[in-house]
């Protein structure tokens, strides 16, 4: 089944908490999540909730070896014992990890620079920066090409009188 490779990153700030979790597959196929937290949380918090959540994802999609990555040194430090936990919340954290850890055939932890973390980073923030009803979803909409060098793009020419649109609208196939 290959080596799954899942990056996270947490986000706490004034505006709220936000997750950002890619998973992805020994094929290249990504799973990215973007999760915004109803509850207070520190930093420190804030980078072990996203990581719990993807191994639980990976847990549920009955993946045997994961291979993590996270920014947070201290994270990773607590995991392999290099430091000491303060604190009864991240004790019990680190307890969780742990034990979903051991749910793996394959497991490891790795710390990685800031700026090798940048999607996860950018989805942490989305998350924590954006306060909308959780029904709503929010598309990905990638664009290829400029508008103007679109040709299926009319503009309106003024010396003429006919209905134009440099506008196109993408339906939500999962309302």
């Amino acid at each position: 089944m290959g080596i799954w490779t899942l990056f996270t990153d947490g986000s706490s700030n004034y505006r709220g908490i936000g997750l950002g979790i890619i998973l992805k597959s020994p094929q290249g196929d990504i799973i990215p999540h973007t999760v915004s937290c109803e509850f207070d949380a520190t930093n420190n918090e804030a980078e072990y909730e996203p990581l719990i959540m993807g191994l639980q994802l990976a847990d549920d999609l009955q993946i045997k070896d994961v291979q993590l990555f996270v920014d947070s040194l201290l994270m990773t430090n607590h995991f392999n014992g290099s430091y000491a936990v303060k604190g009864e919340r991240l004790a019990l954290y680190l307890h969780i990890l742990k034990n979903l850890a051991s749910e793996f055939e394959a497991f490891s932890l790795n710390q990685v620079p800031r700026e090798d973390n940048v999607e996860e980073d950018a989805l942490a923030n989305l998350g924590s920066s954006l306060r909308i009803p959780p029904e709503i979803r929010i598309p990905i909409i990638h664009v290829l090409i400029p508008t103007i060098e679109d040709p299926t793009k009319k503009l309106k020419d003024p010396d003429r009188h006919e209905e134009t649109t440099n506008v196109s609208t993408i339906e939500d196939p999962d309302p």
